[in-house]
């Protein structure tokens, strides 16, 4: 079975039963002779105790000595007096010796505690300050990596921003020359213009004006992308706005067989501090797409003076959205449900958040509502008359 007992645990100084291996008394014993030995680790010469037997055995021999020469004789009372004098003073050597040996060991010992501390905690602090010059390399590594990743995208915005005003120069400025064209051409100022030519002629320039509003909204997009500010803040009427968009819209209601209502408030409508042109594009976007992604029914837009703002409703009786696509229809990221794809095919998903893009930065705020897939949606826009 191999070793039957491991060997028992050493017993260190200072705890009860420790043999003293230095000391040839207490090695024969086999055990402390006193309680104070278990603290002690001096050679049997070198014991208090010993030192003070040899020292009263002299004093003892001394003082018979003495006392034979002065007097002739050793009387009793002088042996009697000589060993309780030792006695006694024996009696509280052993116990003073045994408090300052223990006293002794217990100091001893908290020097040493107190070297293994300083040890350990000179250790820690090496090791703390080691990995916090570790830590130091990595931030400093960190930052810099930090300042050129700065220093890109500084340099990716700068190319961003030339290749915005690349995009206005090189594709928006020829697509409204070949606009211009195309409306002169239909308006006969190049010569007549024969009828199925005049069809053609007119589908390019819808076709025209569609291609120069996805432009402008994909150059407003990258520059609310940069942070880039794309209003002109004047004092403008919501009312014209909300008119001019229910005029241009109506002809496209009108194809589809739905109604597209403008209810306007009793009271007078104050102006609103906007920039017409971007806010009538968002206006144009909401109350379009509304009018797109509804075949039954029809479009109803009421603006609303409520606790001092100006609130616009678009409800349309249209195919409605689920709960997710409530939460990310003006998200950036918003993906056009499959039933949204066969409504209106050539939708891009973008139209509405630029709107709400524009809205947030006048200030306004912009959600949607609806009850549910084939239950209609309305789009819900308030913004300040200040």
């Amino acid at each position: 079975m191999g070793k039957v007992k491991k060997l028992q645990r050493e017993i260190k100084i200072g705890e009860s039963g420790y043999v003293n291996k230095n000391c040839w008394l207490a090695k024969n014993l086999k055990y402390p002779p006193s309680k104070r030995c278990q603290y002690c680790e001096s050679k049997f010469p070198n014991c208090l105790f010993f030192r003070y037997s040899i020292v009263s055995l002299i004093l003892i021999i001394f003082l018979l000595v003495a006392s034979f020469l002065i007097e002739g004789n050793v009387s009793r009372l002088v042996i009697i007096s000589i060993f309780v004098l030792v006695i006694v003073y024996g009696y509280f050597f052993d116990k003073s010796t045994e408090d300052i040996i223990e006293a002794n060991f217990a100091q001893r010992k908290a020097k040493e505690s107190f070297k293994d501390l300083s040890r350990t905690l000179q250790q820690k602090v090496e090791e703390q300050t080691k990995k916090l010059q570790a830590s130091y390399q990595k931030v400093e590594a960190a930052f810099e990596i930090e300042k050129e990743a700065h220093k890109e995208l500084k340099r990716v915005d700068e190319a961003k921003s030339q290749f915005i005003m690349a995009t206005q120069h090189h594709l928006r400025t020829p697509l409204t020359v070949l606009k211009g064209y195309l409306s002169m051409s239909l308006e006969g100022d190049f010569g007549e213009v024969g009828q199925m030519l005049k069809e053609k002629l007119g589908f390019c320039f819808d076709s025209t004006n569609r291609l120069i509003k996805l432009v402008n909204e994909f150059l407003d997009l990258s520059k609310l992308q940069l942070g880039k500010d794309i209003l002109d803040i004047k004092e403008a009427s919501i009312t014209e706005m909300l008119q001019d968009v229910i005029a241009e819209v109506k002809s496209e209601a009108d194809k589809k067989g739905i109604y597209l209502t403008l209810t306007l408030p009793e009271q007078n409508i104050p102006l609103a501090m906007a920039d017409p042109i971007k806010l009538r594009e968002a206006l144009y976007n909401l109350i379009d797409n509304a009018v797109k992604y509804t075949e039954k029914g029809g479009v109803a837009v009421r603006l609303i003076i409520e606790n001092g703002k100006l609130k616009i409703v678009i409800q349309d009786t249209g195919i409605g959205m689920t709960a997710e696509e409530v939460k990310n229809v003006f998200s950036h990221q918003f993906e056009r449900g499959e039933e949204a794809k066969k409504v209106y095919t050539l939708g891009r998903g973008i139209g509405l958040f630029i709107a709400a893009n524009i809205i947030t930065e006048h200030k306004g705020k912009v959600w949607a509502e609806s009850p549910g897939r084939g239950k209609g949606s309305s789009f819900c826009l308030e913004l300040a008359t200040e």
